[in-house]
């Protein structure tokens, strides 16, 4: 079931007059960092860079889940800077790949231009407020923790969906736990308890790495 879409970002506040970091903010018991998958990127191999694949992010929502008392009233953000949620020219390279093959009979007629993309949300989610954290521009959704990923985004047309990324902010009406991926790491932080992190250490699904917290000013 998709998120809903949040006109009101005040849910978030507790995270705007922090020290965020790219491991989330501070005062959690233990950090780890799951570490992203690797992906061949050319002729090199590289860990994916600011986006948790969906089996890695599925695993770990199983584990979060049972480590809070709100599972069913989370908050997710994503960052509204990727050119997929922006479309127009920013994901017009798509419109090609997403026309239709012209008829045998037309090859010799100019085609008409393809429309680009469509914004991926409704224009009072575009247009609307957004939660800065950490210096960057958020759009805010709310749902149930098993949703994370599932954004309610438009399609590109012609059967093609749209891959939104994986949550840049993600945590539970309770505060028990923070879910961070920046968009220029290759991995995700995550702050709880030492409950909370011995369990996704031993998570054969993942790989984590116990990390320490270290506010911008000590970095």
């Amino acid at each position: 079931m998709p998120l809903r879409p949040l006109s009101d970002t005040s849910a978030g506040d507790w995270l705007t007059d922090t020290d965020v970091t790219a491991l989330g903010p501070p005062a959690f018991e233990s950090y780890v960092r799951v570490l992203h998958p690797w992906s061949e990127i050319g002729d090199s191999e590289d860990r994916i860079e600011g986006h948790l694949p969906e089996d890695e992010l599925a695993a770990l929502v199983e584990v979060l889940a049972r480590h809070t008392r709100t599972p069913d009233q989370c908050l997710h953000a994503l960052w509204d800077g990727y050119g997929d949620i922006l479309g127009g020219e920013a994901v017009g390279f798509l419109s090609f790949a997403a026309t239709p093959a012209a008829w045998p009979g037309r090859i010799f007629t100019k085609p008409k231009p393809t429309p680009p993309p469509l914004p991926a949300f409704a224009p009072e989610v575009m247009e609307g407020p957004r939660l800065r954290v950490a210096g960057r521009d958020h759009l805010l959704f709310a749902g149930p923790l098993s949703d994370a990923g599932q954004w309610g985004a438009a399609s590109f047309g012609h059967g093609i969906p749209r891959d939104i990324n994986s949550p840049n902010l993600l945590w539970p009406a309770d505060h028990a736990w923070c879910v961070a991926t920046d968009i220029d790491t290759t991995w995700t932080g995550v702050g709880g308890s030492a409950a909370l992190a011995d369990v996704l250490l031993a998570d054969p699904r993942l790989e984590v790495v116990r990390s320490r917290y270290e506010s911008k000013e000590h970095r």
